[in-house]
């Protein structure tokens, strides 16, 4: 779907507090073609891809999901190298970026709600709605 839009929300949630946060925004996802085209974006990538855990790291080669099992994947183990070096990111790992251009924030315990948008020249504008 997101092919169609890269328009997109999503939600935090603070039981403790009963508070929540919707940020809207647009989609930018991070791949082997930002690699080529963004140093400062493909770094994030692999600083990304570096944090993840070993376990996490070796779910990247496994054989596509959902398909017919064939068999045990080759999955290096950690995505690590022979000498224990992370492998670069495969080209299936994305990160994903949202772009805020919008914040709807709800507080329960009085029932505050606030709408935050970003204009047109970059600043962000902010009103009091109803809950």
């Amino acid at each position: 779907k997101v092919s169609e839009s890269r328009a997109a929300e999503m939600v935090w949630w603070f039981p403790r507090s009963s508070e929540q946060f919707r940020v809207s925004g647009t989609l930018t996802f991070l791949g082997p073609a930002t690699d080529a085209s963004d140093a400062s974006l493909a770094h994030a990538r692999r600083e990304q891809w570096g944090r993840l855990s070993d376990k996490a790291r070796e779910q990247f080669y496994w054989n596509p999901p959902g398909e017919a099992f064939s068999g045990e994947a080759a999955t290096p183990s950690g995505g690590r190298d022979a000498e224990g070096k992370v492998l670069p990111p495969p080209e299936s790992f994305l990160v994903m970026l949202l772009w805020p251009t919008g914040c709807h924030y709800l507080r329960l315990t009085d029932n505050f709600a606030q709408r935050d948008a970003l204009r047109g020249d970059g600043r962000w504008e902010a009103e009091r709605v109803n809950p």
